[in-house]
């Protein structure tokens, strides 16, 4: 799925002595993915339905123009979706959902978030390069938490946890409230620009139950590797064969993707997936 379609004749030339033109490969990625759409859209519906469902999103081409592929997915499910804007996301969800903090995921209703502690980590590491006491704190604190999460917890335990974190934004808070104002330049309307470990800190604060998700509810993952790990490979494809010329070429990868990705996370044989698929037996829809 990585490779252009004229590399993949060859390999079919080379290997096994077919002499298939490109194009007939792409009519037949086309009839696949138009088989496939039914269960693309069953296994999006039940995935929108999971109790805990991971999102993320990435920019690639779409006939020299950037466009995005969004991914909804969990440990046994993966569902790809290209749009032309990136704030075109999934929608209808219920459950939890874990995510980076991108903005538009919060218009979505009847859900509870979880963000993506391997981003705040990332995050606190480049305030602590800034000198900031409050952050090493903090990042022990996660660390702690992500090898805590995994145990069964007493109440005295998570309320001692809470307090612990709430003790260590006030102080970083007051730790900036005591620095001289940030400004590189002044402002002319608006807010005052503010330092990233203050702005990171009040995200924090505004978010705790989001950022604690996972001690809150212990079903719930501590990262959004998950989703991470599925859009990977859209990162792969463009440094090897680049975008695609159009967005029907996009879906066509799209679904096509999907069914590679749930057929691995459900260990089934890809071969055997695809020619089930064609035959209109697609993977069943396991969330």
């Amino acid at each position: 799925m990585c490779v252009s379609f004229g590399t993949s004749s060859e390999v079919f030339r080379d290997i096994f002595g077919l002499a298939i033109r490109p194009a007939t490969l792409v009519s037949y990625g086309e009839k696949l993915a138009k088989t496939l759409l039914p269960w693309w859209e069953n296994t999006q519906t039940a995935l929108a339905a999971a109790p805990v469902k991971h999102l993320d999103e990435t920019g690639f081409r779409i006939g020299g123009k950037t466009a995005w592929l969004h991914v909804l997915s969990s440990e046994n499910a993966t569902v790809y979706k290209p749009e032309p804007k990136r704030g075109t996301i999934f929608t209808a969800l219920t459950g939890t959902v874990v995510h980076d903090h991108f903005k538009p995921y919060y218009g979505l209703k009847n859900v509870h978030h979880a963000l993506c502690n391997a981003h705040h980590l990332r995050e606190l590491n480049a305030c602590i390069d800034d000198k900031e006491p409050w952050a090493e704190q903090m990042k022990r604190y996660l660390l702690l938490l992500s090898r805590l999460v995994k145990k069964p917890l007493s109440q005295h335990t998570k309320n001692r946890l809470l307090r612990l974190y709430d003790a260590i934004i006030a102080m970083g808070l007051a730790y900036h409230e005591n620095l001289p104002p940030f400004c590189k330049t002044a402002p002319k309307r608006g807010k005052t620009a503010k330092r990233r470990g203050h702005n990171l800190l009040i995200r924090l604060r505004d978010f705790k139950d989001d950022v604690l998700r996972s001690l809150l509810d212990p079903a719930v993952p501590f990262t959004n590797n998950q989703a991470e790990r599925d859009i990977r490979m859209m990162k792969v494809k463009q440094k090897i064969s680049g975008g695609f010329r159009s967005m029907s070429g996009a879906q066509t990868f799209a679904t096509i993707r999907s069914l590679l990705s749930t057929t691995r996370k459900q260990d089934g044989n890809l071969l055997h997936a695809i020619a089930n698929a064609l035959s209109a037996q697609p993977p069943p829809v396991i969330y």
